[in-house]
C-alpha cells in the first residue's frame, strides 16, 4: 500500500474509532447482524470442518474470534492490522487475544503457517497513490501465498444501483479472473448480501469429480 494511501486509511478508522468507540460503525460496518453473515460467509469455505488455524487479515477489534469460538471452532486464531488503535481495543475486548500490528502485504505475520486467511472489509476503499486492481492482484497473490488450506475474501460488488464515489467496488467477473490465475478451485458466493460477494481460493487445486457429483438421494453420479 503507497503512503498516502496508508495515511488515508488510519485516519479514516481513527476518526471513526474517535466518533463511535468500539462500534461495528468504526469498522464501516452497518448495525443489523450484517458483520456476522460476513463471518459465516468467510467460515464457509471449510464447509462443515470447523478446525484449523486462522489469520484475519484486518482484523480490527478481533471480533472474528469470539465469533469462530461460538460457532464451534477448532484451531488457533491470530489478527493483523495496520491501526493500533483498533489492536488496542482488541486486546482490552479479550485479553489475551492474538494480535499484531503488521502490513502482510509487505512483512511476514507471526505465528504462521496458517490454514486459512480470512479478509473481510479490507479492498473497499477507492485508493489513491496506485489502482485498486493493480493493488487487489499483489494482495490476492500474497494472502493465497500465506495460506495452507485457503482463503476467503470478501469485496462490495458492482452488482448494485448505487456506489458510493469514495468505495471501491470490485467486479465480481474481473475477480474471478484473477482467482483462477493463482488456482483452479474458486467459488464466487454472491447470495448473502445484496452488495457484497466472497470469493473461495483453494490451495488444492485439483478438482475432483466424485467430491461433487451426486444424484439427489445422496447416491453417485452415473457419469462418475
Amino acid at each position: 500500500m503507497k503512503e498516502v494511501d496508508r495515511e488515508a486509511y488510519l485516519t479514516r478508522y481513527g476518526e471513526r474509532y474517535e466518533r463511535f468507540g468500539y462500534d461495528p460503525r468504526t469498522l464501516g460496518w452497518g448495525a443489523g447482524g450484517r458483520q456476522e453473515l460476513r463471518f459465516a460467509a468467510l467460515a464457509g469455505i471449510a464447509g462443515e470442518r470447523r478446525e484449523g488455524s486462522v489469520l484475519d487479515v484486518g482484523c480490527g477489534f478481533a471480533d472474528l474470534e469470539p465469533w469462530l469460538e461460538q460457532a464451534g471452532w477448532r484451531g488457533s486464531y491470530t489478527g493483523v492490522d495496520i491501526v493500533p488503535v483498533l489492536l488496542e481495543e482488541a486486546r482490552r475486548q479479550r485479553p489475551g487475544v492474538e494480535v499484531h500490528l503488521c502490513d502482510v502485504t509487505s512483512e511476514d505475520p507471526p505465528g504462521g503457517p496458517f490454514d486459512y486467511v480470512f479478509a473481510s472489509g479490507v479492498f473497499n476503499a477507492r485508493l489513491e497513490g496506485e489502482g485498486n486492481e493493480d493493488y487487489l492482484r499483489a494482495a490476492l497473490a500474497r494472502l493465497f501465498s500465506l495460506a495452507r488450506v485457503g482463503v476467503a475474501i470478501d469485496f462490495m460488488t458492482t452488482l448494485v444501483d448505487f456506489q458510493h464515489p469514495g468505495a471501491w467496488h470490485t467486479d465480481p467477473a474481473w475477480a474471478l479472473r484473477e482467482a483462477q490465475d493463482l488456482t483452479r478451485r474458486v467459488t464466487l458466493r454472491h447470495d448473502y448480501l445484496p452488495y457484497e460477494f466472497c470469493l473461495y481460493l483453494y490451495r488444492d487445486a485439483e478438482i475432483e469429480h466424485s467430491r461433487y457429483a451426486r444424484s439427489p438421494g445422496g447416491a453417485r453420479s452415473p457419469h462418475e
